[in-house]
């Protein structure tokens, strides 16, 4: 079945005949969407165009799903790949498919500080300009936010600026981008989308989780605390939470609740936009035992998390470990596990199956505080 295919197969109501779907036949419980609606969170996930391809996986998806990320197609990188010209095709079938199923859309992302995540041509263009001759860049800049606005515009909530931050440092990352802009990049990239998206939620989204450093958590506040005295448009903080990474690794978390209540604070909503828990760092090979570790630290992280009452989303960064970034030829070697057994950082299996994480991810979602 081809994507047109599937999309008209969306569109004809197939999902609800059930027969055919992987979460009415593995799994009977209420949907993990039924179960955020109930505490007013939204639960969604990430898709790829490729993935539309596939009939049993998007069922599950609206299945489980009210919201979706596009994964890449939205990103300026690959709807621009050279100046002026765009191929949007599988961000236009992203956008049909959750329209047909009445999901809601988050938009990732407008601009991503770092020189390998957008256009190669426009970091040319930003490094052949001197400092202070910013009108070539930021032209650029309002023409993408007017593209976006115009074939795009169901879109409910944008990141409006992704990983500005450096990790290592807690200060602003330094691009070619900052380097012309400084802290205007932040400023400029949300006052485009408010003004081309007047009734969207416009987003920070960043890395950080309750790993035990502190230098990038306090550099977000601080990023976050000047760009609302300046009077930027922020609506929320995108909290990425790909877990894994602190599994078995120093974390703390009374550290991150800390974060988490003076984000609030500042007045912001906060989503986990991107949540996944890799088992890179378990060393058992055992499929069950690797399962039951990354649910149970999913679980803990997400307790806390969703805690917050102003912790909106929750969206996973893939259902299925089958359709799993993780899994496919581009992801780093150095992310592997060590004896290349596929990785397991998902709710559902490669075949569709539903695992502990699914459990551990629907149980936070009903014990979360209500947000009514």
């Amino acid at each position: 079945m081809n994507r047109r295919e599937t999309l008209k197969l969306m569109g004809a109501g197939a999902v609800a005949v059930g027969v055919a779907s992987p979460v009415s036949a593995a799994f009977s419980g209420p949907s993990l969407a039924s179960l955020g609606r109930k505490r007013g969170i939204g639960f969604g996930s990430a898709l790829s165009g490729n993935s539309l391809d596939k009939a049993a996986y998007v069922r599950l998806l609206a299945s489980e799903c009210s919201l979706l990320t596009a994964e890449n197609a939205l990103k300026w990188k690959y709807l621009e790949p050279y100046d002026g010209e765009r191929t949007y095709g599988d961000a236009r079938a992203l956008a049909d498919y959750a329209e047909l199923r009445g999901l809601r859309q988050r938009g990732h992302c407008f601009v991503w500080n770092h020189h390998d995540r957008m256009p190669r041509w426009l970091i040319n263009t930003a490094a052949s300009l001197r400092t202070g001759d910013t009108s070539k860049l930021t032209r650029r800049m309002w023409r993408h936010g007017a593209f976006l606005a115009r074939e795009f515009p169901g879109i409910h909530s944008w990141d409006a600026l992704n990983e500005a931050v450096d990790p290592w440092t807690g200060e602003l990352r330094e691009t070619e981008l900052t380097r012309l802009l400084g802290n205007r990049l932040v400023d400029l990239s949300f006052r485009i989308l408010s003004q081309k998206y007047p009734d969207t939620e416009l987003v920070y989204n960043d890395t950080m989780n309750w790993e035990a450093s502190q230098l990038h958590k306090n550099g977000v506040l601080r990023l976050l605390e000047r760009a609302i005295k300046r009077g930027v448009p922020i609506d929320a903080l995108g909290i990425q939470s790909h877990i894994g990474k602190t599994l078995g690794r120093p974390r703390d978390e009374l550290a991150w609740r800390k974060f988490l209540e003076e984000v609030q604070g500042l007045g912001l909503d906060v989503l986990i936009t991107e949540f996944d828990c890799s088992d890179q760092n378990i060393i058992k090979r055992d499929a069950a035992i690797r399962d039951a570790e990354t649910a149970a630290f999913s679980k803990g992280y997400l307790d806390l998390t969703l805690s917050f009452p102003n912790v909106r989303d929750v969206v996973v960064w893939s259902l299925s470990d089958g359709e799993s970034y993780m899994n496919r030829q581009s992801y780093p070697e150095y992310r592997w596990r060590t004896d290349e057994l596929p990785l397991r950082g998902h709710a559902y299996d490669k075949r569709l199956r539903p695992k502990p994480m699914r459990d551990a991810i629907a149980l936070s979602l009903a014990n979360a505080p209500d947000r009514a």
